[in-house]
């Protein structure tokens, strides 16, 4: 089967969680919260990471590629690539990492990636999905569709965010679904499904070699009011601690 195990589910240390003696009463890891943005135009804000995951229709085989990483840009160039033979209706399993540098997206056991010495931003907090269906005779039919969902954030379930794209009737018509998403927590993964469908007297976008007439996006951006790490407010805790008791000193002083 075409399969991606799922990630595990991780846990964290809370922030402000009790000392015991000289051990640490951990606390399971806190919910995540996806927040929607917008739907088409780039939210104000926003700072476009340069990198680009696309999966399509492409063509069976190894004719031409499904998946890729690419440099975003009005010339995106495509970095690495990988093929899949897309079933009608089945739900495919992928992941998706960013370091800081490196956008890595992984499929059944198989790994493509981008690397940037100066991306620009470091944090990962926004991302959109975006599906698109072009009717084409003897291609794509109306009613296909193309589904992007994500329902984990670093290895922990949210409640799944996705977009959606059907061909509309009409030949040479499209169907454009681009959903802006913010996280309230720094996004070191991203994980969900992704599901190619068409009726069953319709052709199959990837034999019939629809290519991007039938795709998917995920783009990941850095929000200009990222939310702490738990280490970054624990600092800030500490340094406005000593800033109180150097007042307190002072004063008695």
């Amino acid at each position: 089967m075409n399969v991606i195990p799922k990630t595990i589910t991780t846990t964290t240390l809370a922030a402000g969680a009790s000392v015991l003696g000289l051990g640490v009463l951990s606390q399971p890891a806190a919910a995540i919260d996806l927040t929607f943005l917008g739907e088409g135009i780039t939210p104000p804000d926003l700072t476009n990471l340069n990198w680009t995951v696309e999966g399509r229709a492409g063509s069976q085989g190894f004719a031409d590629w499904e998946f890729a990483t690419e440099e975003d840009g009005n010339n995106q160039t495509t970095v690495e690539q990988l093929n899949w033979d897309w079933q009608n209706g089945q739900d495919v399993l992928w992941l998706l990492t960013w370091d800081g540098n490196t956008v890595s997206f992984t499929l059944d056991g198989e790994t493509i990636a981008f690397y940037q010495d100066n991306p620009p931003a470091k944090s990962l907090d926004a991302f959109y999905l975006w599906t698109r269906a072009t009717t084409k005779s003897g291609t794509v039919d109306p009613g296909t569709k193309i589904f992007l969902e994500v329902n984990e954030v670093n290895g922990i379930e949210v409640d799944p965010v996705s977009s959606l794209a059907t061909a509309p009737v009409g030949e040479g018509n499209t169907n454009i679904t681009k959903n802006y998403f913010a996280s309230d927590t720094s996004i070191t993964s991203l994980s969900g499904i992704a599901n190619m469908s068409w009726l069953e007297s319709s052709p199959n976008p990837n034999l019939a070699e629809a290519s991007s007439r039938v795709g998917l996006k995920i783009e990941g951006f850095s929000t200009s009011t990222s939310v702490p790490e738990p280490g970054t407010v624990a600092g800030i805790v500490a340094m406005g601690m000593f800033g109180v008791s150097s007042v307190l000193r002072r004063k008695k002083a």
